[in-house]
């Protein structure tokens, strides 16, 4: 039993030492043959003409001042918000009701269904186009549920479905 345990200890403690030769012999050959890829590495980089300089220049660079003068062509653009007209204001955010008559939205151009509303006024028409409306004929979210849109383009967008509505 003795005999039995010598022979396995001395079978581990010689196969962790060649394990560790064997490890130690894979570093020292890595690190030995590594000269020899960075002289390779370096002369290829070197080899494409280029300075260290050019190589390390900067791709852009960041201009912290304003220009002198900033010139403004038009008022709405210096505000950064663009105003729309009553159409292209209608196209985007009425015509999803105002074209099918969803949620008892009177249609565009429909004269029978905008008679009574249009001969409330004008005002009228504006208030219950910026802050809703919800009545028996229906409802109208404020802003058409375009939050985005500002008092003017959706006072102008209601002066569009008035004309519509008049001219038809």
């Amino acid at each position: 039993m003795a005999k039995k345990s010598y022979v396995v200890h001395t079978t581990v403690i010689t196969g962790f030492f060649m394990g560790v030769s064997l490890f130690a012999y894979l570093l020292i050959s890595h690190h030995l043959s590594m000269s020899n890829q960075v002289t390779h590495s370096r002369d290829g980089l070197l080899s494409n003409g280029l300075s260290v300089l050019e190589r390390i220049k900067p791709v852009g660079k960041v201009v912290m001042e304003l220009p002198a003068e900033i010139p403004v062509t038009n008022a709405s653009i210096s505000t950064g918000k663009l105003i729309r007209d009553g159409a292209q204001v209608y196209d985007q955010s009425c015509a999803a009701c105002h074209s099918s008559g969803i949620a008892g939205a009177p249609k565009l151009g429909d004269q029978v269904q905008w008679k009574a509303r249009v001969a409330k006024g004008t005002q009228v028409l504006y208030v219950n186009a910026l802050n809703g409306t919800s009545s028996s004929a229906g409802v109208m979210p404020a802003k058409g549920g375009n939050a985005s849109l500002s008092d003017t383009e959706v006072k102008a967008a209601v002066d569009y479905i008035v004309a519509k509505a008049k001219t038809n």
